[in-house]
């Protein structure tokens, strides 16, 4: 076989099931209708403009349902949603989206998670210079002794495949990975040398770590120690039983996800794409507890979080939930420019967050110091202090690979050449 068709077969399945799904995309209808506004501050920056191009990005068919919040110097400027809460690809949509419908942040979640850690470590109750088998003996098995907390949170562990055996589907329904099998994992280089996505391995770890020595759950931490402090609603490890069908419903549309990249996303989830996209669609999986994956909430409620992050920590009621000191060292702490093992491109992680960049980012160019997280394909969530900006641009579907996902990404980008940049409030690497 010639070189140039081994690397088609790699790159496809095959050629004959690529050429057999032409591009999956929903009718949308009347876009007028289908819109969402909220109480939104007056800007002089065209802010409409941008939701313009977000109705044609939607109007492309590859989601269900968009919602774009923008907060701007403390105020909401943009407060939006188009589409339905569920509608999957030959079948009839359902309700609707509005202001009130939560979204499923997907990995965004583990900003949330991570800032939970940041709470506990202000607490003296996690040290992130700890190894982890201080906190959970027995997990030093097979050379992983060396790991730290600090590593768990800023992707460098080297261990960011799930194991193999592990009933994932039946794990991830019920909320419940079993932990203990992380600790058969062997790393795949030192700690610390080298960055990879982890997508659920080392969040796992950190939820067994928090709760132990939290002395409560990890839904319960998180409204305790940061949300019902800050005053803030919403924003919780899935919903309640009696809220499921209010949840916005995830299509797999786009074409079929090219071999290399389901790859990826099979070994680092632990389930291929097709699978993931159902489970998230199920009573299961919106009601359990997941800090990798599950936070569930609108644009405004993300936003709020985000603008209690660019406060220094201050809520929405003026309470004091983290220092700014706090913050700075997630945001500040940052891996230098890889090529990140997971995704095989450019990434800098702070600690739980993914980071901004000039020449490279989630979240458009000229972006140095913004921080923030993608989620499951589209889902991007970010604060950017040089713009005092915070920005949770939400959807319900899942292309892994479409033509239209370049106006997405033009959404970011027209966004950050819309608002002038300042300068950042202390010294970024």
């Amino acid at each position: 076989m010639s070189p140039v068709r081994r690397a088609v077969r790699q790159l496809f399945r095959s050629p004959e099931q690529w050429l057999a799904r032409i591009e999956t995309t929903l009718p949308t209808g009347d876009t007028d209708a289908l819109t969402k506004i909220g109480q939104e501050s007056p800007s002089n920056l065209d802010f409409e403009g941008l939701w313009r191009e977000t109705v044609q990005f939607y109007a492309g068919g590859l989601h269900p349902a968009v919602g774009l919040t923008v907060f701007h110097k403390g105020r909401c400027v943009l407060d939006r949603t188009i589409g339905h809460v569920s509608h999957q690809p030959g079948e009839p949509p359902g309700e609707v989206v509005g202001l009130d419908t939560p979204f499923n942040l997907f990995s965004a979640t583990k900003i949330l998670t991570a800032m939970l850690i940041h709470a506990l470590a202000e607490d003296h109750l996690i040290d992130l210079d700890k190894r982890v088998c201080h906190y959970l003996p027995g997990f030093e098995a097979h050379g992983k002794g060396h790991i730290r907390v600090r590593h768990l949170l800023n992707h460098t562990a080297g261990i960011p495949d799930m194991p193999t055996g592990i009933d994932l589907k039946a794990a991830l329904q019920t909320g419940q990975v079993p932990w203990e099998s992380l600790y058969e994992l062997k790393p795949k280089w030192e700690p610390g040398r080298r960055h990879a996505y982890h997508a659920v391995t080392s969040w796992v770890l950190l939820q067994r770590i928090a709760e132990q020595v939290g002395g409560k759950s990890l839904q319960e931490l998180l409204a305790s120690r940061l949300i019902g402090p800050a005053g803030l609603s919403g924003l919780t490890y899935g919903v309640a039983a009696d809220q499921v069908h209010r949840v916005a419903k995830h299509a797999y549309t786009g074409l079929a996800a090219p071999r290399l990249m389901a790859d990826v996303f099979e070994r680092n989830i632990g389930l291929d794409l097709d699978t993931a996209v159902r489970l998230t669609n199920t009573p299961e999986f919106l009601t359990a507890v997941l800090p990798s994956a599950n936070i569930c909430g609108t644009g405004r409620q993300v936003c709020d979080f985000l603008q209690m992050l660019l406060d220094g920590g201050v809520g929405p009621n003026g309470q004091r939930v983290l220092q700014q000191r706090t913050i700075d060292n997630a945001i500040s702490d940052v891996t230098p420019v890889q090529l990140d093992g997971t995704f095989g491109f450019p990434m800098r992680y702070g600690l739980g967050v993914m980071m901004g960049g000039m020449r490279f980012s989630l979240f458009g160019l000229n972006t140095r110091g913004a921080f923030g997280h993608l989620g499951f394909t589209g889902v991007v969530v970010y604060a950017d202090p040089a713009r005092e900006l915070a920005v949770a641009f939400l959807n319900t579907g899942k292309p892994m690979m479409a033509p239209g996902m370049v106006r997405w990404y033009w959404i970011l980008q027209r966004l950050t050449m819309l608002v002038p940049r300042g300068r950042l409030p202390w010294r970024h690497p």
